[in-house]
């Protein structure tokens, strides 16, 4: 489950079921999309911040976990612990561009 908070009212305006064991949440520098992967699923959900809605699941690999966006927004950068790989998606098509074999049980990504 994924919950929107009013900040100034501190309230829950929103749940948004996400995929099985829903772990890691990044947001786009846009701020129109809110990623979200699901370990159980094998996916990261693209949430609509105007609707409060998923508007697709990206299949990445895996059980992923965390993620890192680039500071343009255009590629995220996804965990697969159990595919021992960093997936890569196009934030434009939302679509799996690559997968990168990083070594055993990757669990984060940070960009620099």
């Amino acid at each position: 489950m994924v919950n929107v908070f009013d900040t100034k009212a501190r309230d829950v305006i929103a749940r948004i079921k996400a995929g099985k064991r829903s772990n890691g949440v990044t947001v786009h520098p846009n701020g129109k999309w809110v990623y979200v992967s699901s370990g159980g699923d094998g996916t990261v959900q693209v949430i609509d911040t105007a609707s409060n809605t998923i508007i697709t699941a990206i299949p990445v690999g895996k059980r992923p976990w965390n993620m890192a966006i680039t500071p343009d927004g255009r590629k995220l950068y996804v965990a697969c612990g159990r595919s021992d790989a960093v997936a890569v998606i196009d934030t434009e098509s939302n679509r799996k561009i690559a997968e990168i074999p990083v070594g055993n049980l990757p669990w984060g990504v940070a960009i620099h």
